[in-house]
């Protein structure tokens, strides 16, 4: 028995509104699917978690995967387009390590990392489709993405866990924002716009090129134990803002800046110089200061010129002593 409608349009009783509503051109719509939150998931059945086998392959053709609920309870299915990704469901990864292994090019709004420390190998890309994708990785798990990231809208680091970015550069654009948690460089990477607003920036590798660096609250740039140089085109920190650098060895990692918006040459304890602060607390903010020649290194230490005459300055002072201990031997 079907359920028909009746109205007057007209004097007309209507029964049927299909053909009404094509008559006054009105678009007869079919239902546009909501945005699909998908759990990665590697049981067998509908059992709860993720399954003793959590490494498998990330597509959308003949993989069931993945589950539509977070315990892991609603059956497998196949990953659909554009979801938020979500490694993974229940609690059978928690402590786990395991690898997802991409096939060509999936698209996601977002990725989140809940259990266990996963790697992302093989395949084209995992692209960033989101216009605003957040990349999550939960506290004390490591999230290592060897596949390239493509997209045009940027990356948002959340989480107090840690994304590390190795073995390519990656082709994503737009600004990368770390608001928690560590981003590891541990690849030479070239990014455009980096926002420091509350993370961390690892620098695991030898050389990274940043355009622009923003850094707009509290936040760390950590040379992590390597020989690493960042090379920054224009550096800015707000007012009211410090940026710590720790594991910082002199001679070994350097901090170059073409541009630092508000900063003078050679100049201490002023603003913006005294915001950053190098491996506290054997330096204070008041130690650093940006040189006005070579690639203009930020740095903590006397310029080489300052050396020499403090060398010199000893020296003399070495020469006088002598001679006035040679003159009351006499």
């Amino acid at each position: 028995m079907s359920l028909v409608l009746k109205a007057f349009v007209g004097g007309l009783q209507v029964r049927h509104w299909g053909p009404v509503l094509a008559l006054f051109g009105l678009a007869m719509a079919s239902p546009v699917a909501a945005q699909t939150t998908l759990y990665w998931d590697r049981a067998n059945g509908a059992g709860a978690g993720s399954g003793a086998t959590l490494n498998g392959t990330w597509d959308t053709a003949t993989s069931n995967n993945w589950d539509a609920t977070a315990t892991g309870t609603g059956g497998r299915v196949t990953y659909i387009s554009g979801s938020d990704a979500v490694f993974s469901s229940g609690t059978s990864a928690v402590g786990q390590t395991y690898t997802i292994t991409v096939s060509g090019t999936q698209s996601a709004s977002s990725i989140s990392i809940e259990e266990g420390t996963v790697t992302f190998s093989g395949g084209t890309a995992i692209n960033l489709s989101d216009a605003t994708p957040d990349f999550t990785v939960a506290s004390g798990l490591t999230a290592n993405v060897s596949t390239d990231l493509t997209g045009t809208n940027g990356l948002t680091k959340v989480g107090a866990g840690t994304l590390t970015l190795n073995t390519s550069d990656k082709s994503y654009t737009g600004t990368t924002t770390i608001s928690a948690g560590t981003l590891d460089l541990a690849f030479n990477q070239n990014l455009s716009t980096v926002a420091l607003a509350g993370g961390t920036l690892k620098l695991s590798t030898a050389t990274n090129n940043i355009t622009d660096l923003n850094i707009t609250a509290n936040s760390t740039i950590d040379f992590g134990g390597a020989n690493a140089t960042i090379n920054v085109t224009n550096f800015t920190i707000a007012g009211g803002v410090t940026l710590n650098i720790i594991n910082w060895v002199n001679g070994a990692d350097f901090f170059f800046a073409t541009n630092w918006t508000g900063a003078v040459y050679n100049a201490t304890g002023a603003t913006p110089m005294n915001q950053v602060v190098f491996n506290s607390p054997t330096f204070t903010g008041s130690d650093t200061k940006w040189l006005p020649y070579g690639n203009h290194e930020i740095t903590p230490l006397p310029e080489p010129s300052t050396y020499g005459a403090l060398l010199l300055a000893a020296a003399t002072g070495l020469i006088v002593l002598r001679r006035r201990v040679s003159l009351r031997a006499i």
